[in-house]
């Protein structure tokens, strides 16, 4: 008998993707059931997405995992909720309610969590600054939000707030600006903390100021053990996936939802206090 297939498009390329495909291809395994995976190339292109939701379609997919770009996703994942095909959100939500659930990280946890840190790193009055992401971007506006809350409660003062995206020589321009004065950083997701991390390199200041930054990888595991970065928030991407690929199944087989569904997933704070990180 043939396989069920499920469209996985998520947000890039970027290695938290590649674990999110993976806890989805395991769990779809065990379902019995086919991935078919398309990736815009950038992350943040809704027209990109919806380009792929079509070629989903045509490959005969019956049900749609998706990091929605922006709100005009819903309005597409409601004209296929209507032709019988179910969708999951992963990673962040949008207006709207056209999807069956939504899988995500807490990510307004993660954010305090990662004010406490950079709080504890350097305790109340220093100078912090939020390097943002990108406006409109359900995700990482959470974790921005929830930083600035605990930072301003732990006493901290943010003296730089803007949206630098991942761009490498934009945060190199704002930091030059902001030192000798800033004494600590955030930034929001994996490939903003990358730039953030390169940004300092460049100019010498890497292991200089308190960094706390999101996601993992090879790169951002290094710089944690040499005291480039102070603390990592991580997500369970594969996790993700899995439970993504097992409310879709619960999707197909009938069950219904009157509100879309919501499963939060805890984050991880890592530093480099023991060997490999603590948790």
């Amino acid at each position: 008998m043939a396989r069920d297939c499920i469209g996985l498009i998520p947000a890039s390329t970027s290695a938290f993707w590649t674990d999110l495909e993976a806890g989805a291809r395991r769990s779809a395994d065990d379902l019995q059931m086919d991935i078919y995976t398309r990736a815009p190339t950038n992350e943040g292109s809704v027209d990109v997405q919806l380009q792929l939701i079509e070629r989903v379609l045509a490959h005969g997919c019956k049900a749609l995992i998706i990091a929605p770009a922006g709100d005009a996703i819903d309005a597409r994942v409601v004209a296929l909720r209507e032709q019988g095909i179910p969708t999951v959100y992963v990673d962040r939500s949008v207006a709207g309610e056209g999807a069956y659930a939504l899988v995500a990280t807490d990510n307004f946890l993660a954010g305090q969590l990662a004010g406490q840190q950079l709080a504890e790193q350097l305790g109340a009055g220093k100078q912090v600054a939020l390097l943002r992401l990108q406006p409109g971007l359900q995700s990482t506006q959470e974790r921005e939000r929830g930083f600035l809350l605990a930072a301003h409660a732990a006493g901290l003062q943010v003296v730089f707030d803007e949206y630098l995206g991942a761009d490498r020589q934009r945060m190199v321009a704002a930091l030059t600006r902001m030192m000798p004065e800033l004494d600590g950083l955030f930034s929001p997701n994996g490939s903003s903390t990358r730039a953030a991390l390169a940004a300092l390199r460049q100019m010498g200041r890497a292991g200089q100021v308190a960094f706390v930054g999101f996601d993992g990888g090879e790169l951002l595991f290094d710089a944690l053990h040499d005291g480039q970065l102070q603390a990592l928030l991580l997500q369970q991407p594969q996790a993700m996936g899995d439970h993504a690929v097992r409310l879709v199944q619960r999707a197909l087989s009938g069950e219904r939802a009157a509100t879309p569904l919501q499963l939060l997933l805890e984050p991880r704070v890592m530093t480099a206090t023991a060997p490999g990180g603590s948790w």
